[in-house]
């Protein structure tokens, strides 16, 4: 570790290497039973969630004593342990746990880096869909290979804007092309990284900051751009100070024209 490079290669290498035993463990649960639950707020929570969150905790920790840990379960969100001097591990153990506990293959295993308020590392890994994202410090990758967003991608009926299943009940989508929800925030934030493929123009939602955290430092390595719809940047310490929740909705975007995205978005009356 050095002062401007907090990972090197081989924390690297333990982070894909944990991230990918967590979804060893998490398939083997949702391939052999699980127990479903509901919390307090009704959303769903199964074992692997907390099995898989417990072995990235031990795990980390091990690696980096002293670590500030934030993540989905049993977390108080009142404590405010984010701190300007400290790396912070952001867990979604299970990112998508409805589509998980349904048996089906869009969910993701997510860590997020951030020293202080600022991102620098995500891990992001779907085992159902043989993607595992990741970020150094000179590029963002997909399986190892090296991704670059396409900032003049063409709007016509095959581009992709991917949603987050409330919004449609809010907002009017203007926008050509095809509007898509999967059901993890995290998968469909890091797909725009890989847009030159999946033709991807944009990802809107608001949610919790483990949803986002380990696909955001993906994003912006690979030359993406986020941005709250208003127009705002985010603030990561104002994120923290509304209990992790963002304020707005946010919108992860892939082309230089963010009146162009935003446009598309009409909020209804």
């Amino acid at each position: 570790m050095t002062e401007n490079k907090p990972f090197n290669k081989n924390d690297f290498k333990f982070f894909i290497d944990l991230i990918t035993k967590a979804g060893a463990l998490a398939r083997d649960i949702q391939v052999h039973g699980m127990t479903v639950r509901r919390k307090d707020d009704t959303s769903i929570v199964t074992q692997a969630d907390l099995q898989v969150q417990d072995l990235l905790i031990k795990e980390i920790s091990g690696r980096f004593p002293g670590a500030v840990f934030v993540h989905e379960e049993n977390f108080d969100i009142s404590k405010r342990q984010m701190r300007d001097d400290a790396l912070s591990f952001i867990i979604d153990p299970i990112d998508g746990t409805a589509m998980y506990s349904m048996h089906l293959p869009i969910w993701c295993i997510s860590i997020g880096v951030f020293r202080g308020y600022s991102p620098l590392y995500g891990f992001v890994f779907s085992p159902g869909c043989g993607m595992l994202f990741h970020n150094d410090d000179d590029h963002a990758y997909l399986n190892g290979h090296v991704l670059e967003v396409d900032k003049n991608i063409g709007v016509d009926n095959e581009t992709n804007i991917f949603i987050a299943s409330e919004f449609p009940r809010k907002f009017t989508l203007t926008a050509p092309g095809k509007i898509r929800n999967l059901g993890s925030s995290a998968l469909h934030a890091c797909l725009l990284a890989d847009n030159r493929r999946n033709r991807s123009l944009a990802f809107i939602g608001q949610s919790y900051l483990w949803d986002w955290a380990g696909a955001i430092p993906v994003i912006l390595r690979a030359g993406g751009q986020i941005k709250y719809l208003s127009g705002r940047d985010l603030d990561y310490r104002e994120i923290v100070n509304n209990d992790y929740k963002f304020p707005e909705y946010v919108v992860a975007y892939s082309c230089e024209d963010f009146d162009l995205i935003k446009n598309y978005f009409v909020e209804k009356i």
